[in-house]
């Protein structure tokens, strides 16, 4: 397995674990009732939103070719990162 191969497969493990605390925060709002999970609503869907966002990047990482790897890493760190921050943000509100 290559360097790039090892990248993507603890990238994406790390992914994986991030998309659990989303799932968790979204069954931890169902339980609170309707109105918590109304209000919630929008920062559960902007947390999918950067979910996807760095899914995608790590996509792109892994079908790129190695003279773009530097910047598609750096694409995939930056979103990494807005996912990281928007589900602390979120799971802080428990």
């Amino acid at each position: 397995m290559g360097d790039k191969d090892q990248f993507g497969v603890s990238l994406e493990d790390q992914l994986a674990k991030w998309k659990a605390k989303i799932d968790e925060s979204k069954a931890e709002a169902e339980k609170k009732g309707p109105a918590f999970f109304d209000r919630y609503a929008a920062d559960l869907e902007k947390m999918l939103g950067k979910y996807e966002k760095a899914r995608y990047r790590l996509t792109l990482l892994r079908k790129g070719g190695s003279d773009a790897l530097h910047d598609l890493k750096e694409g995939f760190e930056g979103a990494f990162a807005e996912l990281k921050t928007a589900v602390t943000k979120a799971l802080d509100k428990f």
